[in-house]
């Protein structure tokens, strides 16, 4: 976003991508804030550090415009407009998340439907209005059902309990993969891997609750594309999550979470082939979804989310939404 001075000395916002709104979010005297937008409202208009107790008293008293200071975020900006262009393209509902398994910078938060950050004050009544939720990032807050992408859940609950795998998890059945996780079964993995919670996280994020000590069906499992993005990173890292993060702040060191002991990444990194094709892609529920989930070797090491959802919607939709975005994003790696 750009900020400009009009001819009354108020202040304008200006979004050149409005592909990257559900990141930078918005700023309105008259609906507020969201996005980065709000979660660094003080730095950006230039109130961070100023208090009644500490006025900047130079430019008080010259009149001087407040002047707000840059924030550097970590979108790849050519993925990010690659994926948006290919969620418009597949005509779908859908989010893509590309995340550094190492850092937890986020390259990559695409959301579809989306909104125009320049024209919130024109078109506000009906992107409230509108069923397709255009100001919900989904990529933070969107809770899709696991579907086939249970089997990863499992896979990983199978290693925690010291399980051997079936000699094929692509063709047995889910309820005899998890089988040997006996009671709460899948749930006490989702529970392990914090689906249940939300993220700490930069933007709002969203859970959906997980029954304590019951068993879960597949089907009954919903977490959000930037929650399987940590689990990816957790596989890399040792079974260590770096929590995500969008604006570059040197100072601060990441942080992580376990998600898994080191034991179980390492035999799930082991499997890497056969649980990216067991992972990839899947059409579930009611309404037709596809996931695509996996790790790019190289470095840094990289996860790749992407979730499609539109009637019709075939298994290779959300394939076809990531490697348009990784064609875009690889070259400025």
């Amino acid at each position: 976003a750009e900020t400009a001075f009009g001819p009354d000395g108020l202040a304008q916002r200006h979004y050149p991508y409005p592909a990257v709104a559900p990141v930078a979010g918005y700023y309105s005297l008259r609906y507020g804030t969201s996005g980065l937008e709000a979660a660094y409202d003080a730095q950006l208009r230039g109130q961070a550090g100023r208090s009644d107790l500490k006025p900047d008293w130079l430019a008080d008293l010259l009149h001087l415009p407040q002047v707000g200071q840059p924030i550097t975020v970590t979108l790849n900006l050519p993925g990010q407009l690659a994926a948006n262009e290919a969620l418009i393209e597949a005509e779908a509902t859908g989010a893509v998340v590309i995340l550094n398994a190492r850092s937890g910078e986020v390259l990559v938060m695409a959301s579809q439907p989306t909104f125009d950050p320049n024209t919130l004050e024109t078109d506000w009544e009906s992107l409230l209005a509108a069923p397709t939720a255009p100001l919900l990032n989904r990529a933070t807050q969107g809770l899709f059902p696991l579907g086939g992408l249970a089997r990863l859940v499992g896979v990983i609950g199978l290693f925690e309990v010291g399980a051997r795998l079936p000699p094929d998890p692509l063709l047995t059945p889910l309820p005899d993969l998890l089988a040997p996780l006996g009671d709460p079964g899948l749930a006490g993995t989702a529970h392990q891997l914090q689906f249940s919670r939300e993220l700490t996280f930069t933007l709002p994020t969203a859970a959906a609750p997980i029954p304590d000590n019951l068993p879960v069906k597949a089907e009954e499992l919903s977490t959000t594309p930037l929650h399987l993005a940590l689990v990816g990173a957790a596989i890399v890292q040792d079974g260590l999550a770096p929590l995500p993060t969008l604006v570059y702040e040197p100072s601060s060191p990441p942080s992580h979470i376990r998600l898994m002991s080191a034991a179980t990444a390492a035999h799930v990194y082991a499997q890497l082939t056969e649980l990216s094709a067991l992972a990839t892609p899947e059409v579930t529920g009611n309404e037709p979804l596809s996931w695509y989930w996996g790790l790019v070797e190289g470095e840094p090491p990289l996860v790749v989310v992407a979730v499609v959802t539109r009637p019709g919607a075939e298994r290779e939709a959300a394939r076809m939404v990531a490697e348009s975005t990784l064609r875009a994003i690889e070259p400025h790696r």
